[in-house]
């Protein structure tokens, strides 16, 4: 992994080197930096001879300093969970994000995208600081007005998920863009991570991931115009070496726009594999030409997927359907009111509990208001609850902004969580206190700090109790440059790069 992301970066430098014999050559470079430093503090399990534990005033057991025990009937030890041991993590991550583009050919770009982490404190407390140098994207890239072509170290995103792949990818838009036809394929990354399957860096899953890295291809194609975007989309991994389907999904989604401010939204996913019917939602949305309100409402049901090798799908994972609404208003200059409400529900989990009577549903709402009425200040607040199965929570958090400067932004924020639970005698209440500094000192260049404090109280009758109280630190800075000072000679695609434009 390090090899090809040293390669990758060469290349990427060397272009950069002989860039003034090209015409109109031109870079565009984002470096991200990121520490934080925050405390763990976790439980561990211990045991006591039995013959050492006491009855408590609730009639439970009790270990001689007076943590609640569990003792099984005719065993001779009895366990029980302890506070477990601090452990700090500091972790340091640095993005670099560069594009070269006017290499002789027209619409040819080259890009690379890779990442470098450690924890400073301690390598095992911070997860995914290995490999400590990862290429998340490296690809070549033609584009024009009616095809894009990309090979290398890329990825897709749909209705059916973000999927890495190390392979190639072509978009063909006939009649000016109205239709759109899109076919990919390549050794898929592993989930959530630009990573094989089989490296060892995902080694937790041991003899429950495929031994070798599979093949994933698919297709979409769609119509994009003012009133309506719809897309059918499909998907398939297969393992090449032993023949096995991994994973065969399709999708369609469509988005409609009458007019009048009002967009209609939904979908379906198909796993093929499984013969079930995925994922399923519809959203109707309208916004006052006038800007004085939005408001929206819609469903979902919502089906966990995994791929055939999935050990969790030997769990029958439960569907759950949802229903929520939301408002956002403007009922003066610089106020914005807004709630939202929502519901939901699991389906039969056809499991039996005779003695138990469970939930099965809950439901959520917040509601919050901003204020940028006062000049260089804005006021923020929110309050929301949940009550589910097994738990519930509520809470508020405020903040205060006060632009100090053109270029300099300081806030402070501040909120409290409660937190009950059903099934256990261990309630949180958490009060938490913050200090951020966001400064531009220079074009392309911002930077920020922040300090936040948690102050935690446990709840509980026993001799278990202890808090998360800590600090935790976050520091960031952000430097973008590339070669011109005239966006409008830049490749389309390089404006479509996060803070592509402001940087200029």
């Amino acid at each position: 992994m390090r090899r090809s992301v040293v390669r990758a970066a060469a290349a990427v430098g060397g272009l950069l080197l002989v860039a003034a014999p090209l015409h109109a050559q031109g870079f565009h470079v984002r470096l991200d930096t990121w520490f934080q430093s925050m405390t763990y503090r976790g439980i561990a399990l211990d045991s006591v001879p039995a013959s050492d534990v006491t009855t408590g005033s609730t009639g439970g057991f009790l270990s001689p300093d007076g943590i609640a025990t569990r003792c099984r009937t005719g065993a001779a030890y009895c366990t029980f969970f302890r506070p477990g041991p601090e452990q700090r993590g500091s972790p340091l991550v640095t993005t670099v994000s560069a594009s070269v583009w006017g290499l002789g050919q027209p619409g040819l770009r080259i890009h690379i995208r890779g990442r470098a982490g450690a924890d400073l404190a301690d390598p095992n407390v911070w997860p995914a600081t290995s490999p400590a140098v990862q290429l998340l994207e490296g690809y070549a890239e033609y584009q024009n007005r009616l095809l894009t072509v990309q090979a290398g170290r890329t990825h897709v995103f749909s209705r059916l998920g973000w999927t890495g792949f190390d392979g190639a990818q072509a978009t063909v838009r006939p009649l000016r863009g109205l239709v759109r036809v899109s076919a990919f394929g390549g050794w898929r990354l592993a989930e959530g991570v630009a990573l094989p399957v089989t490296s060892p860096d995902i080694n937790p899953l041991a003899d429950f991931r495929p031994p070798d890295r599979e093949v994933v291809f698919g297709a979409a194609a769609g119509v994009a115009s003012n009133t309506l975007d719809a897309r059918v989309i499909w998907q398939r991994e297969v393992n090449p070496d032993a023949g096995h389907t991994a994973g065969n999904r399709g999708a369609f989604e469509a988005t409609l726009r009458p007019g009048s401010g009002v967009t209609v939204s939904g979908g379906i996913e198909y796993d093929f594999a499984a013969a079930v019917a995925g994922t399923r939602d519809l959203r109707v949305a309208f916004r006052d030409p006038r800007h004085r309100f939005q408001v929206e409402v819609g469903g979902r049901h919502y089906r966990p997927y995994f791929p055939l090798w999935s050990i969790w799908r030997a769990f029958s994972p439960v569907a759950y359907s949802t229903y929520y609404g939301a408002a956002v208003a403007y009922p003066m200059a610089g106020l914005e009111v807004r709630a939202r409400g929502e519901s939901y529900r699991y389906d039969d989990a056809a499991a039996e509990t005779p003695l138990v009577a469970a939930e099965d549903g809950g439901w959520r709402w917040s509601a919050g208001a901003a204020y940028a009425g006062v000049r260089n200040f804005v006021f923020n607040g929110s309050y929301h609850i949940t009550f589910g199965p097994g738990a519930s929570a509520r809470g508020f958090r405020g903040q205060v902004a006060y632009r100090a400067h053109r270029r300099v932004t300081v806030s402070a924020h501040g909120g409290y969580l409660s937190r009950p639970l059903e099934f256990r005698f261990d309630d949180a209440n958490v009060w938490s206190y913050g200090a951020r500094v966001d400064a531009r000192p220079t074009a392309g260049l911002s930077v920020n700090a922040e300090v936040v404090l948690y102050d935690e109280t446990r709840e509980r009758p026993d001799q278990a109790q202890f808090a998360w109280n800590q600090p935790r630190i976050n520091i960031g800075a952000t430097l973008v440059f590339g070669s011109g000072s005239d966006s409008r000679g830049l490749h389309p695609a390089i404006l479509r790069i996060p803070d592509a434009r402001r940087s200029r």
